[in-house]
């Protein structure tokens, strides 16, 4: 992919779309489209045969951009809803290992998982840090998606978890202002595990993190998580993280369920979660409670498919559930940036339609870190956007990680090939 330099939003004008995947219900698919974006907002989707030759306001006939795209498929930009990005190290004897039988508790009592790269995280300079998870955001945006949540939870101390937020926090700003990278939604994850100062008391770790939630929105956090299942945080220490992060008006999610049926989708219905993510181990009455609640279940499809279990994606969709997907990117089970090859493993891993995938992976992201001005493709919305190398959604179920062509981020084309 080449990027274009930072400049100015002009009006952008896209025509020859030969399949505009909106991600909206009502707006549905549109044959022979075309899309006019202004000041980083759509403000026209239609056929290409009705597209206005003027519209009022809005920039100067000069500095408009016209796009042929030539019968490509276009959709929203893809939003991943479930990141660990900025890490140091890796796990690759563990992944090589679990693949030879070994559990992940079993993992986790010999040293290794979230533990491991706590140790290598904190060794690792944080400019070498903020470098590494640039790269990977870089590559997140060539890869189509335009969107990022990213976590921490690799320091597991005050200093180091908010020197986390702000590094993560300061790559959302520079990605606006210079190079091209996605948007970035930080979520402060202080209740990955219990840091190592605080070993066998986890009920003081919880206490601990939940007072740093104000300090954690100040640099930055706009969410706030916390690792609720078997071997890490109980229901009610993650109860008391989520209560002190709502408080602080950071906006809560949880991973739940993942290694057993713990009760943490429950817990999101009850607190009123943005996210319940993973759900590998719950039940009909787990998704109904999340559906009722307006919980979204952000699941993972790779990380599923690596533990050797799927997440019961037709109880959810039949209770009303949103869903939405994420990569799960971290150093110990996916290394992958690419939601296109998510929404594929959505498919054959986790039977769901491309359809349904396809909105998880823009619309049910969106929904999921409650960004309502993005994730479809629909008049005043922001206009991110990608053009793929396909003429038809169905593709992603083919490919295996579709290339996009073009992808527009605010309007702008910052990414190209």
């Amino acid at each position: 992919m080449t990027y274009t330099d930072d400049r100015a939003p002009s009006r952008l004008v896209l025509r020859g779309i030969g399949r505009l995947f909106t991600g909206s219900v009502e707006a549905g698919v549109v044959e022979r489209a075309a899309l006019i974006a202004d000041a980083e907002r759509i403000v026209w989707v239609g056929r290409e045969t009705d597209l206005p030759s003027t519209l009022d306001g809005g920039a100067a006939a000069g500095d408009t951009d016209e796009v042929d795209l030539h019968g490509a498929l276009v959709t929203p930009g893809l939003i991943d809803a479930h990141t660990h990005p900025l890490y140091g190290g890796h796990r690759f004897s563990e992944i090589a290992a679990r693949s030879a039988g070994a559990s992940y508790a079993e993992i986790a009592a010999g040293g290794g998982g979230i533990a491991s790269t706590v140790s290598a995280t904190r060794a690792t300079p944080f400019d070498q840090l903020t470098t590494d998870a640039e790269g990977r955001l870089a590559a997140w945006l060539a890869g189509g998606v335009t969107t990022v949540e990213a976590k921490t939870g690799y320091h597991l101390t005050e200093q180091g978890e908010l020197a986390a937020v702000a590094v993560l926090a300061g790559l959302a700003e520079r990605g606006n202002r210079a190079s091209p990278l996605p948007s970035v939604e930080v979520t402060f994850l202080g209740g990955h595990a219990v840091g190592p100062e605080y070993s066998g008391d986890a009920d003081a770790y919880a206490d601990a993190v939940s007072g740093w939630c104000t300090a954690a929105r100040a640099a930055g956090a706009r969410h706030a998580d916390v690792f609720c299942d078997e071997g890490y945080f109980t229901v009610e220490q993650s109860r008391t993280m989520l209560v002190a992060a709502r408080a602080a008006e950071l906006l809560p999610r949880i991973h739940a369920d993942e290694l057993a049926r713990t009760g943490g989708s429950l817990l999101a219905a009850e607190i009123g979660c943005s996210s319940a993510d993973h759900l590998l181990r719950i039940d009909e009455e787990d998704a109904r409670a999340l559906a009722a609640a307006g919980v979204v279940a952000t699941l993972a499809p790779v990380t599923a498919l690596a533990m050797g279990r799927t997440p019961p994606v037709r109880a959810l969709i039949d209770a009303g559930a949103t869903i939405a997907l994420g990569t799960d990117h971290n150093p110990g089970t996916c290394g992958t940036t690419s939601l296109s090859l998510v929404i594929a493993l959505a498919v054959a891993g986790l039977g769901c339609s491309v359809g349904e995938a396809l909105v998880a992976a823009t619309a049910g992201g969106a929904k999921s870190l409650r960004l309502p001005d993005r994730g479809r493709v629909l008049a005043g919305l922001r206009a991110d956007l990608v053009a793929w190398d396909a003429d038809h959604e169905g593709a992603f179920a083919w490919a295996y990680g579709l290339r996009p062509l073009k992808v527009f981020t605010a309007g702008r084309l910052v990414a190209s090939r």
